[in-house]
């Protein structure tokens, strides 16, 4: 059931964050904290492999995951997504 979820998941949120990054800042940073609420299935504050298995972030894992504990933070995650938007503000310009 959770397997099914976390691809449900990431089908909702692929095409809305990717957008996102295209857009302002403001809106990048509400679609990934809405992007967060929905793939913590479980609740309990981090990203799980199992969480992301089958959605976009599953090959995004290991580069999320700073300090290699295996799991995602909501701080990792939000670092991350500042380094996406930095990256494609760079190419923007």
């Amino acid at each position: 059931m959770k397997k099914r979820y976390a691809v449900i998941a990431g089908i909702a949120i692929a095409i809305p964050l990717s957008t996102a990054l295209s857009t302002t800042r403001a809106n990048a940073a509400e679609t990934a904290s809405a992007a967060w609420a929905t793939m913590d299935a479980d609740a309990d504050g981090s990203l799980s492999p199992e969480e992301v298995a089958a959605t976009p972030w599953e090959a995004k894992f290991d580069a999320m995951d700073e300090n290699g504990d295996g799991e995602v933070d909501k701080d990792e995650f939000q670092q991350y997504m500042k380094d996406m938007q930095s990256s494609q503000d760079s190419e923007d310009a």
